[in-house]
C-alpha cells in the first residue's frame, strides 16, 4: 500500500470518527457524513496502522486545522469541494507535522498514485507560506508555545509517554527457554540490567510479574522487529496489559483440563495463552462466534506456525453456550477479555488494532481520559456484564479471571462486585468469592502496581507501563460454616462411597433413658478421738462407700457382685429397665416402714447413756446380698418364712455415741455390731481389710 493509499484510508477513518458540531458553531462544512463502517485492519498491514494513527492524530487538531484553513482561505482559494475537506484535513495534519516539506516519493510510487490525492499536495504546497503564517497566528493568538499545547493534559501526557514507552516481549517456551534467548541476546550485544527505570541503549530487563517476559527500551524496536527470533514468533512484541492476562492464568491450569477464553483478542494472545497451557497439558478453547472469518483464519495461521495444537475454535457465541455441554467437563478456568474503554492505554489505536477492539473509542480518546461518554461506557458495562455473569452459571469451572484495559471503575471494581452480588449459585456447589492476585511480587514502583488494593490486582498507567485490571473469582469454602469429620464421613456413608469401612450403627448400644438413681441413706460420720474408721457400706445403686461413679475407692466382694450385676442389666432394654425402676421405688417404700417399725422397737428397750441426736442408723429389711434385680424377685410372699442367714452388719443399726467420745457405749438388747465384727471379721466381711473407727 502507498502512501496515497495511506491517506484515501486515513480519509475515510477520520470522516467516520469526526462529531458535526452545532450549525452555529461550524467554520467548515463538510459533505453528508455517510455511515461507512471502518475498514479491519490486519496485524501485518503497517500502512492500515499507519492510517489510523494518521486519522486519531487529525481528530486530536481538527478545531486548529479548521483555524488555519479559514484564516488562510485555502479551501475557499483552491476551490475545494465539501466531499474533499476530510481529505484536506488529514493531508494539511501530515504536511505541517513535515514542517511544510515536500513528501519524497519512493521509486516506482507514482505508477500508483491516486489522481485526487495528487492534487490536494499540489494545492498545499503551493500554499505552503500562507498555512504557516495562519498556523503561526493561530498560536500566538492562544499563546501556545506548541500545537501540543493545544490538546488537554491527560491527552497531552498520554501522547509524550507513548513515544518512550518500553517495549514488552514474552518467549515462546514451546520452541525456546528464557535462558536460551538471552544467550542470543548477549551475542547481539545486549546486555542485561536490573529494572525498568535504567533501560537505555542496548539493555533489556526482565518483568517481576512475568517469567516468561522481557523488557527492551523504545529505541530497539527496528533491532527486534527484523530479527530471527521475532520472524519465527519465538520472541513476541506485544502490550504488556494482554500479556499479564495470560500470566494470571498459569498458576490456576491443572493437568488435563481445559481453559475458554472468551473476547476481544488476537491471534498473538491466544498463543500466549495456549503455550502457558501446554506446560500442564492443558487444551485452550475459544469461542469464534465472536470473531470475524478473517479473525479465525489469522489465529489459525498464526497457531500453525508455532506449531501449537492445543487450540480448539468453537462455532458458537459465547453468551450462547450450555452448561451442561459435554464439551464444558474439563473447564475448569475462563479468561475473559472483552471490550472495554481501553483509556489505561498510552497509544489506544496499536492495542485496539491488534487485539480487535472498539475503534470508534477512537473518537472519544482523542479529547482526553474523562471525555468517553457515558452511553459508550453503559454500552460496555452491558457486554461485559453478560459475559461475567453466563460465566460464573458453568458449574465445573472453579475460577474466572476478569481483564480489562480501563481505568473507570464502573468496568472494573464495581462491576465484579455487583455481578458477584446477584450471582446464583447452586446449593451443591461452593459460591465464587474475590481472591488475591495470583501473579508473582515485583517491584511495584517500578511497574505501577497498586499496592494498596489487595483483592484485585491493578496496573496503573506510568512512563513504564500501560494500565490493567484483573480480577480473580474462585470458589472457596464460606469459613463460618465448617464441616466436622464426623459430618463428613456420616455423608459418604451415605452415599456408599466408603465401601463398607465403617463399622454398623445398628450394633452400637442403644440410647435408652438412664437408671434412675436411689436416694443415698446418710453414712456415719467419723469419730473425733478415735484411730479407726468405720466403712461407710454401699447402698443399692452405688459402687464404693456410698459414692456413685467412684472406681477409685476400695471394694468388698459384696460391692464386686453388685457391681457384676450392674454391668449385666446396663444392656437390657428399654422396657425392662422401667421396670426395674418402678421395683426400686417400691424397695425404698419398703425400707421406710421398716425403719418406722425399729423406731416402734427401740422404744421398749432401755435408752443408753449418751447423746443420740446425731445417730443415723442405717436400715434394709432384705435378708438377702444387696443386688439390683427389681423388687418382685426378692419380695416375701405372705406366710413365707423369712430364710436364717447370718445378720450382715449393714442391716443393723450402729448406736454408737458421737456427742462423747470418750464415753463408751450401753449396750443395747440387740448385739452390737461392731464387735461382732471385730469378733468374727471373716464371717460378715469375708477377707476384705476394714479399718474400724471406735
Amino acid at each position: 500500500m502507498t502512501v496515497d493509499h495511506v491517506y484515501q484510508l486515513a480519509t475515510v477513518i477520520f470522516e467516520h470518527l469526526r462529531v458535526d458540531k452545532p450549525i452555529t458553531q461550524q467554520l467548515i462544512r463538510y459533505g453528508k457524513k455517510e455511515d461507512t463502517p471502518l475498514p479491519v485492519a490486519s496485524n501485518e498491514m503497517i500502512s492500515e496502522r499507519q492510517a489510523y494513527e494518521l486519522a486519531f492524530n487529525t481528530l486530536k487538531y481538527q478545531d486548529l486545522l479548521e483555524d488555519v484553513v479559514i484564516d488562510s482561505c485555502f479551501h475557499t482559494s483552491q476551490q475545494i469541494a465539501e466531499d474533499s475537506l476530510p481529505l484536506l484535513m488529514v493531508m494539511l495534519y501530515d504536511f505541517q507535522d513535515r514542517k511544510f516539506l515536500a513528501r519524497e516519493r519512493l521509486k516506482g510510487e507514482g505508477e500508483e498514485s491516486l489522481l485526487e490525492v495528487q492534487r490536494m499536495e499540489g494545492c498545499l504546497y503551493r500554499c505552503k507560506t500562507k498555512l504557516a503564517a495562519s498556523l503561526a497566528r493561530c498560536r500566538v493568538k492562544q499563546d501556545l508555545v506548541s500545537i501540543s499545547c493545544l490538546l488537554s493534559d491527560q491527552v497531552r501526557t498520554k501522547q509524550r509517554r507513548a513515544r518512550t514507552l518500553p517495549l514488552y516481549a514474552w518467549v515462546n517456551t514451546f520452541q525456546s527457554s528464557v535462558d536460551e534467548v538471552c544467550e542470543v541476546l548477549h551475542s547481539w550485544c545486549v546486555c542485561e540490567v536490573g529494572g525498568v527505570s535504567t533501560l537505555e541503549g542496548c539493555v533489556y530487563c526482565h518483568d517481576p510479574l512475568g517469567p516468561d517476559m522481557l523488557v527492551f527500551p523504545a529505541q530497539l524496536i527496528t533491532l527486534l522487529q527484523n530479527c530471527h527470533l521475532t520472524k519465527k514468533h519465538t520472541l513476541n512484541i506485544q502490550d504488556r496489559s494482554v500479556c499479564l492476562a495470560a500470566c494470571a492464568l498459569r498458576p490456576l491450569l491443572s493437568k488435563d483440563s481445559d481453559v475458554l477464553v472468551v473476547g476481544s483478542f488476537s491471534a498473538l494472545t491466544l498463543a500466549h495463552i495456549a503455550v502457558q497451557a501446554s506446560a500442564c497439558s492443558a487444551r485452550v478453547l475459544v469461542c469464534g462466534g465472536e470473531h470475524s472469518p478473517t479473525q479465525r483464519e489469522q489465529m489459525q495461521k498464526v497457531l500453525a506456525q508455532m506449531d501449537i495444537k492445543n487450540v480448539r475454535v468453537l462455532s458458537e457465541d459465547f453468551r450462547g453456550l450450555d452448561q451442561s455441554d459435554s464439551r464444558f467437563q474439563r473447564l475448569k478456568v475462563i479468561l475473559i477479555l472483552p471490550q472495554c474503554s481501553s483509556s489505561a492505554l498510552h497509544d489506544p489505536v496499536e492495542t485496539l488494532l491488534s487485539e480487535h477492539g472498539d475503534c470508534d473509542l477512537l473518537q472519544d480518546l482523542s479529547k482526553g481520559e474523562g471525555s468517553v461518554s457515558q452511553n459508550r461506557i453503559h454500552a460496555l458495562m452491558t457486554r461485559q456484564t453478560q459475559y461475567l455473569t453466563h460465566a460464573l452459571s458453568f458449574p465445573k469451572v472453579q475460577a474466572v479471571v476478569y481483564c480489562t484495559r480501563s481505568v473507570y471503575p464502573e468496568e472494573n471494581e464495581l462491576l465484579v462486585k455487583r455481578v458477584l452480588e446477584k450471582a446464583v449459585t447452586h446449593h451443591k456447589l461452593l459460591p465464587y468469592k474475590l481472591s488475591g492476585p495470583v501473579l508473582s511480587e515485583g517491584s511495584g514502583s517500578e511497574v505501577g502496581r497498586d499496592t494498596t488494593r489487595e483483592t484485585f490486582f491493578k496496573v496503573e498507567p506510568s512512563e513504564h507501563t500501560n494500565g490493567c485490571f484483573i480480577a480473580l473469582l474462585a470458589r472457596e469454602a464460606d469459613p463460618v460454616k465448617v464441616e466436622s469429620v464426623q459430618d463428613v464421613l456420616a455423608r459418604a456413608a451415605a452415599k456408599g462411597l466408603l465401601g463398607g469401612i465403617l463399622t454398623d450403627q445398628s450394633h452400637a448400644p442403644k440410647k435408652g433413658r438412664q437408671r434412675k438413681t436411689l436416694p443415698q441413706v446418710p453414712t456415719d460420720q467419723s469419730l473425733g478421738a478415735s484411730s479407726q474408721e468405720i466403712p461407710s457400706l454401699p447402698e443399692p445403686g452405688t459402687q464404693n462407700g456410698g459414692d456413685p461413679g467412684n472406681s477409685n475407692k476400695p471394694s468388698t466382694l459384696l460391692e464386686d457382685e453388685e457391681g457384676e450385676h450392674e454391668r449385666e442389666e446396663e444392656g437390657s432394654e428399654k422396657e425392662e429397665g422401667d421396670n426395674e425402676i418402678e421395683g426400686e421405688e417400691k424397695e425404698v417404700k419398703g425400707k421406710v416402714k421398716g425403719v418406722k417399725k425399729k423406731k416402734q422397737l427401740k422404744k421398749h428397750h432401755k435408752k443408753p447413756h449418751g447423746n443420740f441426736k446425731n445417730l443415723k442408723p442405717r436400715v434394709n429389711h432384705s435378708t438377702k446380698r444387696q443386688t439390683n434385680k427389681p423388687a418382685h424377685q426378692t419380695r416375701r410372699h405372705k406366710g413365707q418364712t423369712k430364710p436364717r442367714t447370718k445378720p450382715s452388719p449393714s442391716l443393723m443399726p450402729i448406736p454408737v455415741d458421737l456427742s462423747y467420745p470418750g464415753t463408751p457405749a450401753t449396750q443395747s438388747l440387740t448385739p452390737d455390731p461392731l464387735t461382732l465384727i471385730a469378733q468374727q471379721p471373716t464371717a460378715y466381711l469375708g477377707p476384705a481389710k476394714v479399718k474400724l473407727t471406735l
